[in-house]
């Protein structure tokens, strides 16, 4: 009988040898062509990433561009190459102004030979031009803080940010000669006004140049109920053992306490042997995150 002989076996053995040759040279043949599709494909992918690169985009590459980032081309600034952190330091920062309130604030800081940084409102400046140049005659830095301040419409979009801002650039440029490079978001960079879009709206102003800043400390100068003594107790409150403070205060026309509970604030500070400085582009940013918002 064949089946189940020795020689039924000899044959079965040399069949299944043949198929596991047959299957292997198949298999090589199939991974060779795959790899050849494989090939085809990445040297397909490498051109389309050069034709990306190239710098004449064709019409569907401009379609997914960032059209935003074509606005205003004349706002600029340069980001510092270094930036620095200063012990003892105190750097007052004033919103929402000019008003008179900023006159006198003025007059205050240069009888005790302080410096400062005013981030003004551009609908404000605009009526207080006299006001914007003294700033920078006066050795001080004017920033940004937006045109209109109206939250609901400035953080409904990048593109209305923009729009908004770039009026504030304009004016003080026309009227002061400085181009701005710093800037301060109303309500802080973090809020619940601009949680949309307040990383993209970060992502382009930083790639433009801007550098913004929040504060570590504030006067609560901005509550209804403020006095000149609860400026100056929050002040204090709010500064703690920091080493390195960024105050938060205001220069808009009400608040007169703000500008009586100042002097004592900058004796405070001298008492605590803090230095006064005025922010420029390469101070290290105090910027908001969730964690602290």
């Amino acid at each position: 009988m064949y089946i189940g002989s020795v020689r039924f076996f000899k044959h079965l053995i040399v069949a299944v040898i043949l198929l596991l040759i047959v299957g292997l040279a198949v298999s090589t043949i199939c991974l060779a062509v795959i790899n050849g599709n494989y090939k085809a494909q990445i040297s397909e992918m490498q051109s389309g990433v050069v034709l990306a690169q190239s710098n004449e985009p064709n019409e569907q590459q401009k379609s997914l561009s960032i059209e935003y980032q074509e606005l205003y081309p004349d706002m600029r600034a340069e980001l510092a190459e270094v930036t620095r952190t200063e012990p003892k330091t105190v750097y007052l920062t004033f919103d929402d102004g000019p008003s008179k309130r900023t006159a006198e604030i003025l007059d205050i800081l240069k009888k005790e030979n302080i410096k400062a940084t005013f981030f003004i409102i551009g609908k404000e400046g605009n009526k207080e031009k006299d006001l914007m140049r003294r700033i920078v005659e006066e050795g001080h830095t004017i920033g940004i803080h937006t045109y209109s301040h109206v939250y609901e419409s400035i953080y409904s979009s990048v593109e209305n940010y923009l729009e908004d801002f770039h009026k504030t650039y304009k004016l003080i440029v026309d009227t002061t000669g400085v181009r701005p490079e710093v800037f301060r978001f109303p309500g802080g960079s973090i809020n619940p006004y601009n949680a949309r879009y307040y990383e993209e709206i970060i992502a382009e102003m930083m790639r433009r140049g801007f550098t913004y800043y929040d504060w570590n400390a504030s006067s609560g100068d901005a509550n209804a109920r403020a006095a000149a003594n609860s400026v100056y107790n929050n002040t204090i409150q709010s500064s703690g053992d920091k080493d390195r403070i960024i105050l938060l205060m205001h220069d808009s026309i009400s608040k007169t306490y703000t500008v009586a509970a100042l002097p004592g604030i900058i004796e405070y500070y001298k008492a605590k042997g803090f230095r006064f400085e005025r922010i420029t582009n390469d101070v290290s940013p105090i910027a908001f995150n969730y964690l602290n918002y």
